[in-house]
C-alpha cells in the first residue's frame, strides 16, 4: 500500500503524522497560529476554514462562541488543510529554515544554480525560502531530503514525463452499443452527412448511458467513409472532460482494429491547459474552448495563425456541454473558424452538440441554444417517454435513494441584499455570496457532517459544497474524525487533482469534497453516494452534480446511489424553486 500512495500521491498516515511532529516540534506555537492565519483566503469569506470546524466541533460557551482551536491542534490542522501542497507555503519553509541545524542551512545554501543567501540567519531562511517552489521538480525533492521530511511533500510534478513503471494491461474489447446507442449513431451520421442548413444536432442521453462513447463512434464511422485529410474538432469546457474524450477516442479505434480491418493511426492531439502549441498533424483535435479563446484573442501570432490553417481542414466540429454554447467565448471561437451561430447559419462543417441537458434554467435561452442546432435535437425513440425509468430496468442507470437532509438553521432570507436580488434575477441561481452565507450555517453544518459520518466507509462518496472553504473544511473535519476524505476545488494543482482523483477511483478515498470542479468530465463509475451540500434552483447544474452517481452495472456503475440534498428554508425573490423539487420525479420508481 505504500508504495500506491507515493505512486498516486495521497498522504499516508505515516507521513501525515510525521510532518505534524515536525511542526510540533520546530514551531512555537505563535509561529503555528500565524501559519494558520496565513492560509486564509483574506476578504473571501466572513468565517475562515478554521471557524467552520470549530463550529461543528465545538459547542459556543456561556454565550460566546468559539472561533480558534486550541495550540496543541494546530499543527494536525495545518497539515490535513494543506495536504501535499504543505511546502508551497512560503512562510512554512521560510519557518522550517529557520529552525533548520547550520549545515543543513549551508547544504540548502549551496543548492546547484541558486542565488547565493547571505546575511543573518533570519534572511539566509528568507532568501532560500523564496526560491522558486515547482512542484515535484529537483529544489522541492532536495529541500524535503535536507530537513529530513517526508518525500511525499516535494509535491507531484506537473510535467509530461512518463512514470518510471509502466503497468500493462490485456486488450478488452468494448461492449457493442447497446440498441439505444446504435439508434443515435445513425441519427449522428444523419446529421454530419447533411447539407448546410440541416447539419447540426443535439445528441441527449441521461449522464452515464454512454453519450461520449456513442459520439465518438458516430465520428470514426464518419471519418473513415471520406478521402482527404480531416480534422474532427472537439470542444470541452474542462481538462477532465476533455480527457474523457481522448480515452474515449483511443478505446474506438483500438477496438475498431480489433474488430476490422483498419491498420492505420489515428492522431489525438490535446489543445489544454499548459499546451503551447496549436496542432497542425493531428486527425482528432481535443480542445478546451479556454485554450481556443487564448489563441484567437493573440492577434498577429504563429498560435492564431495555426489555429486559423487548422480550421481550413476542419471536417466537423462537437461541442462537449452544449447547454454552453450561447457563451461569447463560443461565438468568438466558432465565428473565427467560419461557423456561425445565428438561426440562420448554414455552415458548410458539420456541428453536433453533446449534453444530457438539452435544456436552459430560462426558456428564451433553451430556445435560442435549439435554433443554433437547427432545432434537431437526437433522442432515441426506444427509450420511450421516460427514459431514466428505462435505463434503470435496463441496469444502464442506478436506481437513486433520494433522502432530504433536515436541519435546525434559522431562514436564508436572499431579499435582503440586492446583489443577491439583481444576480437571481439575471442568471436565474444564487450569489455566491449568499451561497457564503448558506455554507457558514453552523447548524446546517453539523447536520451535513453527521449524516456524512452515517455513510458507510467503503462507500464512496461525492460531497458538493457552497464555497472552496466549505469544502475544505468538511474534508477536514471528516480527516480529524478518522474518515479518509480529500478536497478538489478550482485552486487544486491539476498534477495533485488528477491524483487524488485516481485514488478516490480505486477506493483509497472514502469521501470526496469538491467546490466547482467535479460537475461534468469526472468519471468513477462506483460512486455510491452523492451529498449536495450546495443549493442550486438550476435543473442544468443540479442534474450534472447527480449524474456523477448515476452509472448502472451495465457500465461498471453501481445499482443503487444515495442522493442526499439539503431542505433549506431559504425566502427568495420571485418564482425560483430548488432544482432537486423541479426533479422530483427522477426519484420515482
Amino acid at each position: 500500500m505504500e508504495a500506491l500512495v507515493e505512486i498516486f500521491g495521497q498522504l499516508s498516515d505515516r507521513d501525515r503524522q510525521q510532518a505534524v511532529e515536525i511542526l510540533n516540534q520546530r514551531l512555537s506555537p505563535a509561529e503555528r497560529r500565524a501559519v494558520t492565519d496565513s492560509l486564509d483566503r483574506k476578504g473571501r469569506s466572513r468565517k475562515t476554514v478554521e471557524s467552520l470546524v470549530v463550529d461543528v466541533e465545538h459547542r459556543s460557551t456561556r454565550g460566546r462562541p468559539r472561533t480558534h482551536l486550541p495550540d496543541e491542534a494546530l499543527a494536525e490542522f495545518i497539515v490535513n488543510r494543506c495536504g501535499l501542497a504543505l511546502l508551497e507555503s512560503f512562510e512554512i519553509r521560510r519557518l522550517l529554515v529557520l529552525r533548520a541545524t547550520p549545515d543543513q542551512r549551508d547544504r540548502l545554501k549551496s543548492y546547484p544554480g541558486a542565488d547565493p543567501a547571505r546575511g543573518s540567519v533570519k534572511a539566509q531562511a528568507e532568501a532560500i525560502a523564496r526560491r522558486k517552489w515547482h512542484a515535484g521538480k529537483s529544489w522541492p525533492r532536495y529541500f524535503v531530503k535536507v530537513l529530513d521530511l517526508p518525500h511525499a511533500f516535494a509535491g507531484l510534478s506537473g510535467s509530461p514525463k512518463e512514470p518510471d513503471t509502466l503497468e500493462v494491461v490485456p486488450f478488452v474489447p468494448l461492449a457493442e452499443l447497446t440498441d439505444f446507442q446504435a439508434d443515435l449513431k445513425d441519427q449522428a451520421l444523419g446529421v454530419l452527412d447533411d447539407e448546410p442548413g440541416r447539419n447540426r444536432g443535439i445528441l441527449t442521453m441521461p449522464t452515464g448511458a454512454g453519450k461520449t462513447r456513442t459520439a465518438v463512434e458516430s465520428l470514426v464511422a464518419w471519418r473513415l467513409e471520406r478521402s482527404g485529410n480531416l480534422v474532427v474538432l472537439w470542444i470541452a469546457q474542462s481538462e477532465e472532460l476533455c480527457e474523457q474524450a481522448v480515452q474515449a477516442f483511443k478505446e474506438v479505434w483500438i477496438d475498431l482494429g480489433h474488430r476490422s480491418e483498419v491498420r492505420s493511426n489515428l492522431q489525438i492531439a490535446r489543445f489544454w491547459g499548459a499546451t503551447a502549441v496549436v496542432p497542425d498533424e493531428a486527425d482528432v483535435v481535443v480542445a478546451s474552448i479556454q485554450k481556443l479563446q487564448s489563441a484567437v484573442r493573440e492577434e498577429d501570432s504563429p498560435k492564431r495563425v495555426k489555429l486559423g490553417e487548422l480550421g481550413e481542414r476542419i471536417g466537423a466540429v462537437v461541442v462537449d456541454e452544449a447547454h454552453r454554447i450561447g457563451a461569447p467565448s463560443y461565438r468568438e471561437v466558432l465565428g473565427f473558424l467560419k461557423i456561425g451561430l445565428s438561426r440562420s447559419a448554414k455552415a458548410e462543417i458539420p456541428l453536433l452538440g453533446l449534453t444530457a441537458t438539452p435544456f436552459r434554467s430560462d426558456d428564451e435561452e433553451t430556445a435560442g441554444m435549439a435554433d443554433t442546432f437547427h432545432r434537431r435535437l437526437l433522442r432515441a425513440e426506444s427509450l420511450g417517454d421516460e427514459p431514466i425509468k428505462e435505463l434503470r430496468s435496463r441496469g444502464v442507470l442506478s436506481v437513486a435513494e433520494h433522502e432530504v437532509l433536515e436541519h435546525s438553521a434559522s431562514p436564508f432570507v436572499m431579499d435582503r441584499d440586492k446583489r443577491f436580488v439583481d444576480h437571481y434575477e439575471q442568471f436565474h441561481d444564487f450569489h455566491s455570496g449568499f451561497l457564503q452565507e448558506i455554507g457558514e450555517s453552523e447548524q446546517r453544518n453539523r447536520a451535513l457532517f453527521a449524516r456524512l459520518m452515517d455513510i458507510p466507509p467503503e462507500c464512496p462518496t461525492l460531497f458538493f459544497g457552497c464555497t472552496v472553504e466549505h469544502a475544505e473544511a468538511m474534508s477536514i473535519l471528516l480527516r480529524r474524525a478518522g474518515r479518509s476524505a480529500e478536497v478538489v476545488t478550482g485552486d487544486t494543482r491539476a498534477a495533485t487533482r488528477r491524483a487524488i482523483i485516481e485514488e478516490f477511483r480505486d477506493g483509497r478515498i472514502s469521501v470526496l469534497c469538491n467546490f466547482g470542479v467535479l460537475t461534468t468530465g469526472f468519471d468513477a463509475p462506483r460512486v455510491g453516494a452523492l451529498v449536495i451540500g450546495r443549493p442550486t434552483t438550476s435543473r442544468v447544474l443540479y442534474a450534472q452534480m447527480i449524474g456523477r452517481g448515476m452509472r448502472g452495472p451495465l457500465f461498471r456503475g453501481t445499482e443503487k446511489c444515495l442522493v442526499v440534498d439539503v431542505r433549506d428554508n431559504i425566502r427568495f425573490h420571485g418564482e425560483g424553486e430548488l432544482a432537486y423539487n423541479k426533479y422530483i420525479d427522477f426519484y420515482r420508481d
